[in-house]
């Protein structure tokens, strides 16, 4: 990972009351071992969380992506980063004096790179016991971090650059948060469109679920097969009550590891949330198709209809099976015995 530019600005604001001050920052802090750390640890953070996927608001009057654009057709340079911050700090200071319940925090911004991707990410976090930062005359220290939990993190988001770039929608990220007075105002400030639904997360997860590694079965010391871990995914599924799938949830229980669908979707650059109301007719792609008649037995996944196993258009009462490996296997059969 690489960091370009970070700054901290500090919003106060108690339970309860509508007083709100902010204490913003002239300066960037240094880019050295502490600061590397802070984003390092609140970036794990983020990434253990429940992430949403979504874009700007683009309608006329949404401060927040005017001010982003207008800094992202700049030459960016330091100052116009630093204007930049304090100009939203500003606009979420006017939007929580209306929030009662809402309390403030410091506002992390930080522009960095990772995996060749470009990122502007901002977080809220809350140093309740001051052992994280301290303020200085222009900006803040911060302090060695042996260890930073969630509880720091109320609210974040980031900005996903290459993705805007390349003309892709869905760059924005954010953590879905419970707590409706916190992250009502977060993404009001934000000025979030979401476009996904539940049928392109569900057809998202199907392929997601094909690339990955299949994983070891101990019992029967050999990999499971890919249709043992989609019929996984799909009972996960439907034995969830409220009909979401939790990616974490699901990670544990096919790969022993919460973090490995979770790696992937990151590595790979692929929006999906890390928890979403699956969409039924979509989820049937997770199950197989058994067909035993003629004296022919036929048995394939559901996500492989119209690619591998398809009716011919031209007639009706002909299948196509396109698959090489079949063939191979098919051709073993017939003529090699």
């Amino acid at each position: 990972m690489i960091v370009n530019k970070l700054i901290i600005h500090e919003l106060i604001k108690d339970a309860g009351n509508q007083n709100t001050t902010v204490n913003v920052s002239d300066m960037l802090l240094p880019i050295n071992s502490e600061s590397i750390n802070l984003i390092t640890r609140l970036l794990k953070s983020y990434q253990n969380d429940v992430i949403s996927y979504a874009q700007f608001d683009n309608n006329p009057g949404r401060y927040f992506p005017e001010q982003y654009f207008i800094y992202n057709t700049s030459e960016r340079t330091e100052n116009q980063f630093i204007d930049f911050t304090k100009n939203l700090v500003w606009n979420l200071q006017s939007i929580i004096k209306t929030k009662v319940l809402a309390k403030g925090g410091y506002l992390v911004f930080t522009e960095y790179e990772l995996n060749n991707i470009n990122y502007i990410a901002i977080f809220l976090i809350r140093d309740t016991e001051g052992q994280l930062l301290k303020r200085t005359k222009k900006s803040f220290e911060i302090h060695k971090i042996e260890y930073l939990d969630t509880n720091h993190l109320a609210m974040a988001c980031r900005i996903n650059e290459t993705r805007i770039i390349q003309g892709e929608t869905n760059y924005l990220s954010f953590i879905k948060v419970k707590q409706h007075n916190i992250s009502d105002y977060f993404t009001d400030w934000i000025s979030i469109f979401q476009l996904e639904t539940s049928i392109e997360f569900t057809n998202a997860l199907y392929k997601i679920i094909n690339a990955i590694d299949l994983p070891f079965d101990d019992q029967r010391k050999m990999n499971y097969t890919i249709d043992e871990i989609r019929s996984m995914v799909y009972e996960n599924a439907i034995s969830n009550t409220n009909r979401n799938i939790n990616l974490r949830n699901l990670s544990e229980q096919i790969y022993g590891d919460q973090s490995t669908i979770i790696n992937y979707v990151e590595q790979n650059n692929i929006s999906i949330d890390g928890e979403f109301r699956f969409n039924s007719a979509a989820l049937k792609k997770f199950i197989q198709i058994s067909v035993v008649k003629d004296g022919i037995s036929l048995k394939f996944s559901r996500g492989d209809d119209g690619t591998k196993v398809k009716i011919s258009e031209e007639n009706p009462d002909v299948v196509i099976i396109e698959s090489v490996k079949f063939a191979i296997a098919l051709k073993e059969q017939l003529y090699n015995e």
